[in-house]
């Protein structure tokens, strides 16, 4: 239980800086000029912070083993690279909110196939009746989110 409510603890706390990393890094590409460079910017900031965590807590990394790792690793890179931009372009025009809103969503769905199927080396977690219904009372909320902000859309336009 212990170790779960620590997960439970640190999955909130990355959550809060998922709408936080548009919102900022907006700031710093109205201050570069553009998008790409503020994204560019971001990953500096969490190359250099992720490089000084790692030689603190577990030293230098053998410089062989990054090329034992799956190919397929390498996309989260553009993934997260993909997440930032779009955060950094989507959320001043479209609200914090309401981007959260669909990519919770997309989180919801991704995650639940990822871990139904097994793919790409999960252990299979089968969704069962309770985790369906949890996951359309998400969406229901998704969509009862997003019907107010189209129809506050709608309405002052």
């Amino acid at each position: 239980m212990r170790s779960y409510a620590l997960l439970a603890a640190w999955s909130f706390l990355a959550g809060v800086g998922i709408p936080l990393i548009g919102v900022l890094n907006s700031g710093m590409a109205r201050a570069l000029g553009n998008p790409f460079a503020a994204t560019a910017a971001l990953f500096l900031t969490a190359l250099l912070a992720a490089s000084a965590l790692t030689l603190a807590i577990h030293g230098a990394p053998a410089v062989g083993s990054i090329a034992t790792a799956p190919a397929r690793s390498y996309l989260a890179g553009l993934l997260i690279g993909f997440y930032a931009l779009s955060a950094t372009v989507i959320i001043p025009r479209f609200g914090a909110g309401n981007f959260i809103a669909f990519i919770l969503f997309a989180q919801l769905v991704t995650s639940a196939l990822l871990d139904h199927f097994g793919l790409l080396g999960l252990p299979k977690r089968p969704i069962d009746a309770y985790r369906l219904v949890g996951m359309v009372l998400l969406i229901v909320g998704l969509i009862i989110t997003q019907w107010s902000a189209l129809r506050n859309d709608m309405g002052s336009g």
